[in-house]
């Protein structure tokens, strides 16, 4: 039996979890010893820094609080987490975030969604699927990206992170929805209604003050979270429930959990 509120491998950002509390834990035991292990002269010295402290200004309670602060602020950066780590967490809550916009279209839009999987062909071709949406309208793979603090611009039809130009990474997500695409046409074309399956690529942009979407970039939809279900639920759908589940089963056949 699972633990209580513990992740199941399948759920968004549930690898970057574990990744994130393996990495937090092997941080703070490393930590702790060499904080301890310091403490041989930084100890001594905040004493001897509160001591000078108190005889200068003539209040030894002024030197003990001197000395207490010295060692809890010594204390909090020895025990701050890294950025990297940081980063990590931040980025299986933006995963999870996605999780529950797209979770708007499996209760009203028929659609099935697959979260934290990988994609290896026999080819050799590998990557990473954190968002997989079968929808009647069609299938989308989707990216979560947590750019919270970094200058995120759409400017025309080129998209800037850091100044710095995406085409390559989204060049990148096409041929990975290419590859799938071509994968799922192979395994579910037994059901005449498949036909060949498309996948569409989508990046889901947490980040304050972006603006502009949804917009296609390099052959890619750029959206906030919170459009995705708008954008891709359909009145016009081209696949039957059944072949929409048919097709979500040959993906969970190809995308095993991470």
């Amino acid at each position: 039996m699972a633990r209580r509120g513990a992740e199941q491998p399948h759920q968004a950002g549930a690898s970057l979890r574990v990744q994130y509390e393996d990495g937090r834990r092997e941080w703070a035991t490393r930590q702790r010893r060499s904080v301890w292990l310091s403490a041989l002269w930084w100890g001594p010295a905040a004493v001897l820094f509160g001591l000078l402290a108190g005889i200068g200004t003539r209040y030894a309670l002024f030197g003990l609080l001197i000395t207490a602060l010295v060692m809890a602020a010594v204390i909090d950066v020895g025990f701050r987490h890294p950025q990297s780590l940081d980063r990590l967490r931040d980025r299986a809550n933006a995963e999870a975030g996605t999780a529950r916009e797209l979770r708007l279209l499996a209760l009203r839009g028929g659609a099935h969604n697959l979260h934290d999987r990988f994609y290896a062909s026999t080819s050799g071709t590998s990557f990473e699927v954190e968002h997989l949406v079968v929808s009647p309208r069609g299938v989308f793979l989707i990216d979560s990206k947590e750019w919270h603090g970094f200058d995120v611009r759409l400017l025309g039809l080129d998209l800037f992170v850091n100044h710095v130009k995406q085409d390559g990474a989204m060049a990148a997500m096409r041929a990975a929805a290419t590859e799938l695409g071509e994968a799922l046409t192979q395994v579910a074309g037994g059901n005449e209604e498949v036909g060949v399956v498309d996948v569409t690529s989508v990046l889901a942009v947490h980040a304050e003050g972006i603006t502009g979407t949804p917009r296609v970039v390099y052959g890619v939809i750029v959206v906030r979270p919170e459009q995705l279900p708008e954008l891709l639920r359909s009145a016009y759908p081209r696949w039957s429930a059944a072949t929409t589940a048919h097709i979500a089963g040959a993906a969970e056949s190809l995308l095993p959990p991470r």
